[in-house]
């Protein structure tokens, strides 16, 4: 279990970097610090250790937004929002790669991005305009097409962590640091959230 956790992390990182097409297996198997014939042996070929890299962090994105959102059951709607925001944008810093490699897989082939969307997007998106929604009805977000709010909300939030490179060459700030990324939140909520709590 240890090594598919290393496999799985090392994919995502190279898949993240070169997309499909760039990446090697044996760099994800240098990255994990295994054996080569490991990668074959739990995920058969490529395209199912590409597969299963996405269920991984798909899987722990959704499964840490909708444990948020049911333990905050009862919550006033501003708060709820904000926190649920919040949520996304610290799983964004955590976890850059998932952004990343979205951006690899909307640039790769079709069929893979069709796969993607249908088999991780579409499903999970569901909470995302759910919240989106809850929140202009609340008048806490302006009003309009809630995909489109989404996506914008989505580029605010992770530019600053997929394009990390370039933004602490530019602005000698790491922006993975805890305090960067607080006042990171706080810059966004302010951008999207009106009467901050």
């Amino acid at each position: 279990m240890e090594t598919k956790r290393a496999i799985l992390a090392a994919a995502l990182r190279e898949f993240a970097d070169k997309g499909f097409d760039g990446a090697s297996t044996r760099e994800i198997s240098d990255r994990a610090q295994i054996n080569h014939r490991l990668i074959g042996h739990h995920f058969q070929n490529k395209e199912m250790l590409w597969q299963a890299s996405a269920t991984h962090v798909f899987g722990n994105y959704v499964d840490r937004q909708r444990r948020r959102y049911e333990g905050l059951n009862g919550v006033d709607e501003p708060v709820l929002i904000r926190l649920m925001l919040r949520e996304f944008i610290l799983f964004s810093a955590r976890v850059p790669e998932l952004h990343r490699f979205m951006v690899q897989a909307s640039k790769g082939d079709q069929s893979r991005l069709e796969w993607l969307v249908n088999t991780h997007l579409a499903p999970g998106i569901e909470l995302d305009l759910t919240i989106l929604k809850k929140a202009q009805d609340a008048g806490i977000i302006r009003p309009g097409n809630v995909m489109h709010l989404r996506y914008l909300f989505i580029g605010a939030a992770t530019s600053v962590f997929t394009l990390a490179g370039e933004y602490q060459l530019i602005s000698n700030q790491n922006p993975f640091e805890d305090a960067f990324v607080e006042r990171h939140i706080e810059m966004v909520l302010s951008l999207f959230v009106s009467n901050p709590q």
